[in-house]
């Protein structure tokens, strides 16, 4: 059993690593093409990434997506956060602390997901500039 990120959220991943490596309007069918992504989710995913004020939409014959902010701004948490419905590796970890239990104040097991969160957190802290300037 592993933890693993939707598909939609790698799509999003890719689609704004190319805009930030593009730096200009880039229209959906060249995102698709030069990404790898089927068409049908170019649309699905930029939606999301809009509503999370990451992207930017600009309608007619020129037309496409750009970044809204810049890839030294940007991290792959951000986007994480935009796609995928929590980044919390187990229940107990959200803000309302559930646990069947109630066993959150002495739980050990809770202490160890605390800490593993806070190791996950802090590797989707990379900058999307970091990931262009070391990607192949």
């Amino acid at each position: 059993m592993l933890l693993q990120l939707n598909v939609t959220t790698d799509y999003a991943i890719r689609i704004v690593m190319y805009l930030a490596i593009q730096q200009k309007v880039v229209n959906s069918r060249e995102i698709a093409k030069e990404m790898g992504i089927p068409m049908t989710y170019i649309m699905k995913i930029t939606k999301k990434l809009k509503d999370a004020k990451l992207l930017s939409e600009k309608r007619g014959v020129d037309g496409g997506f750009m970044l809204n902010k810049a890839p030294d701004r940007l991290t792959l948490l951000d986007i994480v956060g935009a796609l995928e419905k929590t980044v919390k590796i187990n229940r107990c970890l959200e803000d309302d602390e559930y646990c069947s239990r109630d066993a959150v104040a002495f739980c050990t097991v809770r202490k160890l997901l605390v800490q593993l969160q806070a190791e996950f957190a802090e590797g989707l802290n990379v900058k999307i500039s970091d990931l262009i300037s070391s990607s192949c």
